[in-house]
Parts: C-alpha cells; sequence; structure tokens
C-alpha cells in the first residue's frame, strides 16, 4: 500500500505539468528491421506515455540511424529509443540513458541483445567461425550496433582480424530481408543479423530455417539462436536539450508502466561495460582515435620501463584487497546465476515444446498447400470439359465425334496428371527427391548432434562410435530429416529422466548402419511393436505423430530398413541402415 502512494505522489507533478499549449514532447526511433520482436515494438511504451503525459502531445518519429545521430547532436528531439549500442556513441553529445526496455523473453536489461552468423543450410563446409574464414560477407551497415558491429567484435574476441578475416563484404542497407536473400541467392556465403530475427519468421509460420541455419550456436540468457556475446538491450535515453525535470517525470513514467500482454516494461540496465569493450576492440565510436598517432598516444603507449616496475609494485600492494573483492563479486554472481537458472530452464522448456508443435504444424500446412495448389489445375481442366459438354447438350447441338474424343482425352490426360500428383504428396516433400547423390551422413549427423546439445543442455549425448566421411546414396534434406527426428526422439525420452543417448555409425560391406539407443522409460513388446507399425499416432501429449511416419517413409523410399529394441534397462534402441555410396571404376560417377 506504502508502494502505491509513493508512486501515486510521483505521478502529481507530471500532471501538473501536462498542459495542452505546453510544447510536444518529442521521441526518436530508429529504424529496426521488421518482423519487430516484443523489445523493439515501442508502441505500447509510447500509448502508456501519451496517456500519462495528455492533454500535452507526446510524438515518436523513425530515423535512420545516420539521421538519428544528427537530430541528437543538433537537438532536435527529446528523447530516443535505439540499441544499447547507439545509445552509447551519443554519450559524447549529452546523452543520458533512463530505463532499458525488458519483455518476457528477454527480462535481464543486461543481456538482451545478440547476433546470429547465419548461411545456407546446404552449405556442410561452415559450422564454425574458422569456417567463415574468407568466405563473402553481407551485413546492414557499417555502424549498425545489431548487424554488424556486434559480430565483428566476436571475431576480434576469437583472435581474428576483420579486415583479413573475409574475403569480401559489402552492406545491403537496414533491411535484414535483403540479407536473407543475399544469402540464399549465394551472393554472399555468410551474413550477419540480429539475433531472434530468424525465430519471429518462424512463429510467423514464415519458413527460413528449411533453407538458413546459424554457424557456431552457442547458449546465453536470450532464447534464440545466436553466435555471440550478450550486451544490455535497447535503450530509452534523454539528449542534452532536455529539462531535468522533464526527463525525470519521463522517467517516472517508464519505469512506472506495468507489463503488458508481451510483458514489455522497464528497467535500468547497469552494466554497459561490454558495449564500452566492443568499440574499444573495434577502434570505432568514442575510440575511434585509437586508430589515430599524436604525441600523447606515443608517450603513453612508450611509458618507459620504469613506470611499469612502479605500477607492478602497486599491482602487488593492491592484490590481495582486489583478490577478495573479486571472491565476493564472484560468489554473488555464482548466487544470482543458480537463482535464474532455474527460470531459464523452465522457459526453454515451454519454448522447445512450442517450436516442436509449430515444425509439425508447417510441415502438414506445407503439404496441405501443395495438395490443393496442384490439384486444383487438372480438376479445374477437367470442371471445363464437363461444363463444356453439358453446354452442348443443352442447347442439343449435335455432338461430333472429334468434339467427343478430343474432350474425352483431355480428360482422361488430366486425370493422369492428377494420380501422378498424388503420388508425389506421397513423398511429403515439395519436390521429388533425388537419392541418387553423395551425401556424407557423418557430417550430418556432427552438425545435428551440435544443435541437439544446444537445444537440449540437460540430456547428455555420446558419440564416441561415428566413423568420419561416411557417403551413402541418399537425399541430403531426407537424410537430415531423418537423422533429425531420430536423435530428437531420442532426446525428448531421457531429458524426462536425465539420462543419456548414445549414438553409432559404422560401416559394413556395403551398409552404413546407424544406432540410436537412449535411455528412458521401460518399454513392452506392444510398445515395440506399435513402433513397427507405422501408424500415425504419438503419445505426447500435443503430438501428432509425424516425425515416425516421415522416417518410415524415407527408408521405404530409399530401400533402407529400421529396426526397433526395448533396452532392457529402460529406453530403445533404433538401427536404420543405408546403402553406402560406390565409386564407378573410372571415378567419374556412381555405379548402377
Amino acid at each position: 500500500m506504502l508502494r502505491k502512494i509513493l508512486i501515486l505522489l510521483l505521478l502529481i507533478p507530471i500532471v501538473g505539468f501536462s498542459e495542452s499549449s505546453e510544447k510536444p514532447i518529442t521521441i526518436g526511433l530508429i529504424h529496426f528491421s521488421a518482423p519487430l520482436s516484443n523489445d523493439m515494438d515501442f508502441s505500447p511504451s509510447l500509448k502508456h506515455l501519451q496517456k500519462v503525459f495528455a492533454p500535452r502531445k507526446v510524438i515518436a518519429k523513425v530515423y535512420s540511424s545516420a539521421d538519428l545521430e544528427n537530430a541528437v547532436k543538433e537537438g532536435k528531439i527529446d528523447f530516443f529509443y535505439a540499441s544499447s549500442g547507439f545509445f552509447y556513441r551519443m554519450l559524447r553529445f549529452g546523452a543520458r540513458d533512463i530505463a532499458t526496455v525488458v519483455t518476457n523473453e528477454k527480462p535481464e536489461p543486461n543481456f538482451g541483445t545478440a547476433g546470429a552468423f547465419i548461411t545456407r543450410r546446404d552449405r556442410t563446409d561452415i559450422k564454425t567461425l574458422e569456417d567463415m574464414r574468407g568466405k563473402t560477407f553481407a551485413a546492414n551497415y557499417e555502424s549498425a550496433f545489431h548487424g554488424y558491429r556486434i559480430g565483428i567484435a566476436e571475431l576480434v574476441k576469437h583472435g581474428y582480424d576483420p579486415k583479413n578475416f573475409f574475403s569480401s563484404t559489402h552492406f545491403v542497407g537496414e533491411s535484414a530481408h535483403k540479407l536473407l536473400d543475399e544469402v540464399i541467392s549465394g551472393r554472399a556465403e555468410v551474413a550477419f543479423i540480429r539475433a531472434c530475427w530468424l525465430e519471429e519468421h518462424e512463429y510467423q509460420n514464415i519458413a527460413v530455417f528449411d533453407k538458413i541455419k546459424v554457424v557456431a550456436p552457442r547458449p546465453g540468457k536470450i532464447a534464440c539462436l545466436h553466435s555471440t556475446s550478450a550486451y544490455p538491450n535497447n535503450t530509452f535515453a534523454a539528449t542534452f536539450s532536455v529539462k531535468s525535470e522533464l526527463a525525470r517525470q519521463v522517467a517516472v513514467a517508464l519505469l512506472s508502466m506495468k507489463p503488458g500482454p508481451t510483458g514489455q516494461h522497464w528497467s535500468i540496465a547497469t552494466d554497459f561495460k561490454p558495449v564500452d569493450e566492443l568499440y574499444k576492440s573495434l577502434r570505432v565510436g568514442p575510440y575511434e582515435y585509437l586508430n589515430q598517432w599524436s604525441a600523447k598516444r606515443v608517450l603513453k603507449e612508450f611509458w618507459p620501463i620504469s613506470a611499469i616496475i612502479i605500477l607492478g609494485v602497486l599491482g602487488l600492494i593492491v592484490h590481495s584487497w582486489r583478490a577478495q573483492k573479486l571472491i565476493d563479486r564472484a560468489t554473488k554472481r555464482l548466487l544470482a546465476a543458480e537463482r535464474t537458472r532455474r527460470e531459464v530452464e523452465k522457459r526453454a522448456q515451454e519454448l522447445t515444446a512450442k517450436m516442436e508443435t509449430e515444425q509439425k504444424l508447417n510441415l502438414v500446412a506445407q503439404l496441405s498447400s501443395m495438395f490443393a495448389h496442384e490439384m486444383n489445375q487438372p480438376l479445374a481442366a477437367c470442371k471445363y470439359f464437363v461444363d463444356g459438354l453439358k453446354a452442348l447438350l443443352r442447347s442439343k447441338t449435335a455432338i461430333s465425334d472429334s468434339v467427343l474424343l478430343y474432350s474425352v482425352s483431355n480428360m482422361d490426360k488430366e486425370l493422369d496428371r492428377a494420380s501422378s500428383i498424388v503420388n508425389k504428396v506421397r513423398e511429403y516433400s515439395k519436390q521429388t527427391a533425388s537419392r541418387d547423390s553423395k551425401v556424407d551422413i557423418s557430417s550430418i549427423l556432427h552438425e545435428i548432434c551440435q544443435t541437439l546439445a544446444v537445444k537440449f543442455p540437460e540430456a547428455t549425448l555420446h558419440t564416441p562410435d561415428i566413423e568420419e566421411s561416411v557417403f551413402i546414396e541418399a537425399d541430403a534434406v531426407e537424410i537430415e530429416i531423418l537423422v533429425w527426428n531420430l536423435l530428437k526422439n531420442a532426446l525428448e525420452e531421457c531429458s524426462a529422466v536425465q539420462g543419456a543417448t548414445d549414438i553409432q555409425l559404422k560401416t559394413s560391406g556395403e551398409t552404413a548402419c546407424l544406432t540410436v539407443s537412449n535411455e528412458g522409460r521401460k518399454m513392452s513388446e506392444q510398445d515395440v511393436k506399435n513402433l513397427s507399425l507405422n501408424v500415425l499416432k504419438s503419445d505426447k501429449r500435443e503430438g501428432l505423430g509425424l516425425g515416425l511416419k516421415v522416417v518410415h517413409s524415407i527408408l521405404e523410399a530409399m530401400n533402407g530398413t529400421i529396426d526397433f529394441r526395448a533396452n532392457d534397462n529402460g529406453g530403445l534402441t533404433v538401427k536404420v541402415c543405408f546403402g553406402l555410396w560406390k565409386e564407378e571404376s573410372d571415378g567419374n560417377g556412381r555405379q548402377d
């Protein structure tokens, strides 16, 4: 009750200050590429400020990065909302941070921004940061914090020289969609986007992960795939032209804003040191002077050795005191990490369940869309011929044999076409799979294991018995779907009991066999028999049973085999076998 009274007292000056005749409060918003995530959509906060300061107007305008910087320098706006990196560059122009946005997905204001290196999913040669060396690279623009500098700083952290790391770098502007097109079209082998941009497309049923993958994904406090360290989230700041009383009133209004449906509200970021270190490592923004030599810098860089000795002695004096401080700080961080770990684990489980449901729904939607689109054409053609014959009959016009033969022949042709479409849909893919390609299943297995290890951190994944460079005759996309489903099902089962999953990939004669064994619930003989029946059924609460159905379909199409065996101590062992790739005697192709 006391807290509510204090907030009410703080808001009283705001109401009294707001007059319709006063100058409007102006806010500059930096342009973010669509789709906007919950922390980038400023509209809920704008409506809150307009309500608090009514009848005084509160106006917001979207700027490009360069235009917003000029507006801050010249004091044309009162406040601005942008990335923490942009705010930090504006400190030298008198900017002052007021609050940092938080949402349900990003509850920690100090860890709300990261980035992801992306490449095409079929680029099996690009898996780590090192693999990107010498590739063509695309980004938004050179001063973009989300779209360029976070990624380049990550390369510097790993000891790379960003100036010589890529073979070429080109910028496409503020649109993240253009970056996606650059990678898919092959004009750029690697690109850099903000974290969660890909997942936001998936939430809107815009499939991107079937064409794009994230390079070197890493765990963190952001519930999206990302390749870099995390930085403070988007920040609301005041310019030098704002009076202190108005800045105080706006700060009180934002910090007292209640969370909406997306959980958007405001807190205070307390650690901008990572942003400072980023600019320092890149020698840009406030550290651009490091690119230029002066007498003062020369004196600083080449101080006499005696000064180093003095500093060393002073360091020894304060070492004991500093060590104790570091221990106390580390202890506090460990306690805080343990409190947040349980919350992050719960959110990760909820997000994983949602992503799996979306994956299955997307598969069903793709099949339905293809069937409806393709079948409409032959059926519509048949209807046209039937309508024509009916019209001739109604007009009592004699139908010649040639007209009748022409109509029947074309209807027969269209019905044959419809039959071929049905057969094509049975392959559950938009395009007929070409199963005579040379596929490195060991490489696919390693990549999926790496992704699932991030997705299921509580599960143990053992991969000691995987032979290197095992090539089979198959379709790469189908094999990736098959391996993904087998490993995902195994990890889901063993995660419930915190068990382990063992993977083996071995060759014998002309056959390669993949064995996946997991610890889990005890299975009866009838349970194992049901798995072998290839029935569209799932024991999961939200399952559609499509994963096992797809595995059966792929193996059936490529003449592979699958075997299920219940483990004595619980869990299941699944073994699938494929035909090895055979080279011709002259080495120029496959052997029929």
